[in-house]
């Protein structure tokens, strides 16, 4: 399989790697002097405090735990550059991959699977279940890894055992099938990995009308090459969507350049983001590039550089709208940046219950974009009293404008495991603006 891991570069930030930690002299020597430069940002000397500040900032995400247990700190001057400090070893911590190290003999993929959800957290599954998998679900496997990072493991068990990474659901497991196939053209970035998966190229020409005096052979006709790429993210950071992606360089086998002209790209618009996706929660999203073709006599795309803007899902923020939804009829809330007014809860009917609301949020990308407020239903959570979450699903839609809509809630719980409706509880999305790089070299033309 052909694997490039590359650096990254212009919005991502240093990539910090963290030591081991153990209780050593030399951990606690390091802890006495975080906290003493921790209070260096308060000293009356400009001086003493910049330092201070690039100290900190040099030592990496180790020190992120002891700088946030430090923002509670009476002094302004110290509180303030925390904040400073603070956002940027945040970006660094989720940008950072996570590493698989694993050392398992004769065992089924189903087996290293469950490894790979323990050490990371994240929940990865064969497609479909393991009956319709037949035989290939026994076969087993040996594997010894350490420290690869979650994506290089991930295609190295794929590579061996015959799965395929899928588009996931809009759930929260990445999915697998078995196939007899691989995947040669990967690039490894960070959480990221960008596949090209192939191009797509067209050819026509207009005869029906021709002008009298002679023009060009090349107005009457129009060719478009494209390159598909796919980019999943690892699940702790997930998609939502993707921006146009920008090629930085491009060449053939023969040495010309690929990259469209300035301005006769259609898909290039000045001043305007474009977007794939639309703020709906994904860990595998499709994309596309336009190139061109000058030279009919090469074969493959020699190398291929270039970036790929994301909109990262960074963290989801948790408010209780009410915990007593069942008697919130004709009540309004407010949580966050999302107001709630309840029209009419109905039910049990036939375990069912139905919830009519309001629901206005403050826009986040301007006057047009529905694509905040029709991701609503995956920002709203209903639970029991104890916690417990409930099915829910919205029907009967009204979009009043790209920050407000109205709707109808059903609600079907599962006792005797899950009790009635009691919480709703609504998630604000902090975003992450990235750019992922990446690079290709031989891609096969058609």
């Amino acid at each position: 399989m052909r694997y490039l891991m590359i650096p990254a570069i212009l919005s991502t930030i240093l990539v910090f790697t963290p030591s081991a930690h153990g209780e050593n002299p030399g951990n606690r020597s390091t802890t006495a002097t975080v906290e003493t430069l921790i209070e260096q940002l308060g000293n009356k000397d400009f001086h003493v405090r910049e330092s201070a500040s690039k100290s900190l900032s040099a030592m990496g995400i180790d020190i992120l735990p002891a700088l946030r247990r430090s923002r509670s700190t009476l002094d302004p001057e110290v509180r303030r550059r925390l904040e400073e400090l603070i956002p940027p070893l945040e970006r660094a911590v989720a940008l950072t991959p996570r590493r698989i190290t694993l050392h398992m003999n004769n065992k089924t993929s189903r087996d290293v699977l469950a490894e790979f959800s323990k050490q990371t957290g994240y929940k990865l599954a064969t497609w479909p279940d393991p009956q319709a998998n037949g035989e290939k679900e026994k076969a087993v496997y040996t594997f010894h890894f350490d420290k690869l990072t979650f994506w290089e493991a991930l295609d190295k068990l794929c590579e061996t055992t015959g799965l395929v990474l899928q588009q996931n659901y809009g759930d929260d497991s990445l999915r697998l099938f078995y196939q007899d196939c691989y995947v040669p053209f990967v690039c490894y970035n960070g959480p990221f990995r960008v596949v090209a998966t192939g191009f797509n190229y067209s050819r026509n020409n207009n005869f029906g009308q021709l002008p009298r005096n002679p023009i060009a052979p090349s107005q009457q006709t129009y060719e478009a090459l494209q390159v598909n790429l796919m980019v999943a993210v690892e699940p702790k950071l997930p998609i939502l969507r993707l921006g146009m992606v920008k090629v930085l360089s491009a060449e053939d086998d023969d040495g010309h350049s690929m990259l469209p002209i300035s301005g006769a790209d259609p898909n290039e618009w000045a001043g305007t983001r474009h977007y794939y996706g639309g703020y709906y929660r994904n860990y595998v999203q499709s994309t596309q590039a336009n190139l061109v073709w000058p030279s009919k006599t090469s074969k493959t795309v020699k190398s291929m550089k270039g970036l790929i803007p994301v909109t990262l899902l960074a963290e989801q923020k948790p408010t209780v709208v009410t915990d007593k939804l069942l008697s919130a009829k004709s009540r309004k809330f407010q949580a966050g940046p999302a107001s709630f007014t309840f029209e009419d809860v109905s039910g049990p009917a036939g375990n069912q219950y139905q919830v009519k609301m309001s629901v206005a949020e403050e826009a986040r990308d301007g006057n047009n974009d529905y694509s905040q407020i029709q991701s609503l239903q995956q920002r709203i959570e209903v639970q029991d009293e104890k916690g417990n979450k409930i099915p829910s699903y919205f029907n009967m839609v009204n979009w009043h404008g790209p920050s407000s809509a109205q709707f109808t809630m059903t609600i079907q719980p599962s006792p005797p495991k899950v009790g009635p409706p009691s919480k709703l509880v609504y998630y604000s999305w902090v975003l992450m603006e990235h750019e992922v790089v990446f690079e290709f070299k031989d891609l096969p033309l058609p």
